[in-house]
């Protein structure tokens, strides 16, 4: 019985701890994951969490390296984050 509750509760959380984690590229917890994706692309993140091109020009949101870089982090964060863990499993 307790282990079907834990799943319920698993299924039920999932999607908002999902979206925790994508939010957690722009705080401590999860910058990681956007830092390392924006190096990747030959990109910086500065101290406002704006992407910084090769150039040292801030990113435009509508900038197709701008929206990789977040796509591929979030992605990353979703999947690795810790944020949840113990809500819904590794």
């Amino acid at each position: 019985m307790q282990e079907a509750i834990k799943k319920t509760l698993a299924k039920a959380v999932f999607e908002p701890v999902m979206k925790a984690r994508e939010g957690s590229v722009f705080i401590d917890k999860g910058r990681v994951f956007l830092d390392a994706t924006a190096l990747a692309y030959g990109a910086a993140v500065n101290k406002d969490n704006q992407l910084i091109d090769a150039n040292g020009k801030i990113m435009d949101e509508e900038n197709e390296v701008y929206r990789a870089i977040m796509s591929r982090a979030k992605k990353q964060a979703r999947a690795e984050s810790p944020i949840g863990r113990s809500l819904i499993g590794p």
